[in-house]
């Protein structure tokens, strides 16, 4: 039977209302963080005859979709790709299919649409054959029951049983897991997942996003012990109304607690991790140029901040924030 997130985001997903919400989709920040972690990875893992990235939280697809689409005209890349394309949403997943066979994208055999699901399985995949290179797509449907170790084996599984060159996940269901212990799990799993030599990039929402709403409602109620039976507990957390009538969600907005997820990613002494301004607080874009003017604001926070830790109040000031794990000093990169 499917899960509430799931119930939640196949209601979000089945208009058209979450893709077109802004004249932006993918933003420039965005396209340039995961363009950053595969040509940092194609070095790295430059032995390596398949790149393979995993979309954790893949939803519609809306920042991977567009790289598999743009893939072979970015810097000369022509080494073939796999995605693994993972959420709890059929109706995400189905969409992002579609979206797909739209590019020239073929289904490979039969796609699977069980009805009852009580654990997560693969789907299928989709691929397009170009004259540099192979894009191949594999769908994985989880399950919100599913354990860590499912996930990775199912995840595993897809990926020809090796580990990913780059793992991303963007504004995901991360936010959605209540507890620290249980979010610094999810990032301890995806760095398992992805090769000590691999890339990691999450983005997720930041303590100036959601202000002047549901995040000050229920930090005066956590302050007052005024939380009733939700799982609200710690600093950034937060319930908020969902499409489906009645139905609240939990979700959480990092500050510095951030840094101890990344370093749960971890998984050789040589990594190293840091974090990234992805967009700031303004309302969604109407246009291409009120995107640029916020990347541009985000370009320069992130110079101005470079080689710190960030404060509690650096992530009062964004709206999205970026976290990267690396084999690579981040000395030696140009930041967002």
């Amino acid at each position: 039977m499917p899960g509430i997130q799931e119930a939640i985001y196949d209601e979000r997903f089945a208009g058209d209302a979450y893709d077109d919400r802004s004249a932006v989709h993918v933003l420039t920040a965005e396209m340039s963080a995961l363009q950053g972690a595969v040509d940092r990875a194609a070095v790295s893992l430059s032995n390596n005859p398949v790149l393979s990235i995993l979309d954790w939280g893949y939803g519609t697809g809306r920042v991977t979709n567009e790289f598999m689409i743009s893939y072979p005209g970015l810097r000369g890349n022509k080494r073939e790709v796999r995605v693994v394309a993972y959420d709890v949403s059929r109706v995400g997943l189905e969409k992002a299919m579609h979206n797909l066979r739209t590019q020239g994208f073929d289904e490979q055999g039969q796609i699977a649409h069980p009805k009852q699901v009580t654990k997560g399985y693969i789907a299928g995949s989709f691929r397009r054959v170009m004259k540099d290179t192979t894009i191949t797509c594999c769908f994985v449907h989880g399950h919100e029951e599913d354990t860590p170790d499912m996930i990775k084996n199912l995840l595993t599984e897809a990926n020809n049983g090796e580990s990913f060159s780059v793992t991303s996940s963007w504004y995901s269901g991360i936010g959605h897991m209540p507890g620290a212990a249980r979010r610094q799990s999810t990032f301890k799993l995806l760095g398992d997942l992805t090769h000590p030599q691999g890339e990691i990039v999450v983005t997720t929402s930041a303590t100036g996003d959601w202000v002047d709403g549901w995040q000050d409602i229920w930090q005066e109620r956590l302050a007052q012990g005024y939380v009733g039976e939700t799982p609200v507990c710690e600093p950034g957390d937060m319930m908020y109304e969902t499409e489906i009538a009645g139905l609240f969600n939990f979700y959480h907005v990092y500050s510095t607690d951030l840094e101890e997820c990344l370093e749960a990613t971890h998984t050789d002494d040589g990594q190293k991790h840091w974090v990234e301004a992805i967009r700031f607080p303004d309302p969604e874009f109407v246009s291409q140029t009120e995107e640029q003017a916020n990347y541009q604001q985000v370009v320069a926070f992130n110079q101005s901040i470079r080689g710190r830790l960030w404060t509690p109040d650096d992530y009062r000031q964004v709206h999205t924030v970026g976290g990267f794990r690396s084999s690579v000093d981040p000395t030696d990169i140009n930041v967002t």
